[in-house]
């Protein structure tokens, strides 16, 4: 059996959870871990979690696709402001979410204590003139202005979604990541990662998914889809902070693909 495979009939087992509940635990102003992990290892850490949480269902589907499409100044002020670890940062982005077929507008911002806060507003799709239109919203939330604003980078990927019962607590699985940078002609597919992101109110000590991670011996990795897509897909961008995660990215990636070639073969 594939590892898609398991992860379908995986997902099969868990009870199941509407969007219009998964809203109410949207936790827009939150904390947030990430981890980084081999796609390989995701069945493993699903079926430790079976009796924790319920897992995001639209028309039958449990596995979503999602497209972004991230923004930026003309210098990158945003990626730079990330690669010098600053506090206060922003990120801004259209994002088509996936099976829902629903557009919006985003900002997100962490503060100096590390509280990840988003605003978001719909949108008829992710186009540069929509984000004109939006200015108002834009220069609510940032510090920016419309003018200079570009888009930069292209991103999609499979997400599953769970959530715990007193939905204080929601956690995303990414993978099947797809990166392209805006004008460069770059295109990259990386099959073999996977990111997982808890996002809770208050504390982790008790998380059921947290504890599955550690038995499966997946650490703590910040991981930001922008910056580190940037930084591969722009190489000559300065990202001497990001080399270590660009080079594991590559490494499990690698490594994922290498163990599929020799099953295939054996």
């Amino acid at each position: 059996m594939s590892i898609a495979s398991e992860i379908e009939a995986t997902l099969s087992d868990f009870p199941s959870i509407s969007l219009e509940e998964v809203q109410k635990a949207s936790l827009l102003k939150r904390k947030d871990r990430k981890y980084l992990f081999s796609f390989s290892h995701l069945p493993e850490v699903l079926g430790r979690v079976l009796e924790d949480y319920r897992v995001l269902e639209i028309e039958g589907i449990r596995s979503h696709e999602y497209s972004t499409y991230y923004y930026d100044t003309s210098d990158l002020d945003m990626y730079h402001m990330h690669h010098r670890g600053r506090a206060n940062r922003h990120k801004l982005r259209f994002r088509k979410y996936g099976t829902s077929g629903s557009y919006f507008l985003e900002v997100k911002k962490k503060n100096a204590k590390g509280i990840t806060s988003k605003k978001r507003i719909p949108t008829d799709g992710m186009e540069a003139s929509i984000l004109k239109q939006k200015e108002e919203f834009l220069t609510t939330y940032t510090p920016y202005r419309y003018d200079g604003m570009a888009m930069m980078l292209e991103n999609g990927f499979n997400r599953i979604t769970l959530v715990n019962d007193n939905q204080t607590e929601r956690i995303t699985l990414d993978y099947q990541l797809r990166f392209s940078g805006n004008g460069s002609g770059v295109e990259l597919e990386f099959p073999g990662i996977s990111i997982a992101e808890i996002k809770f109110a208050s504390h982790l000590s008790g998380s059921p998914f947290h504890a599955a991670l550690r038995k499966s011996k997946i650490t703590q990795r910040r991981f930001s889809k922008y910056a580190i897509g940037m930084a591969l897909v722009n190489p000559e961008l300065k990202q001497n902070r990001f080399k270590e995660k660009v080079r594991r990215v590559h490494r499990i990636n690698s490594n994922y693909i290498q163990f599929n070639k020799q099953n295939q073969h054996a």
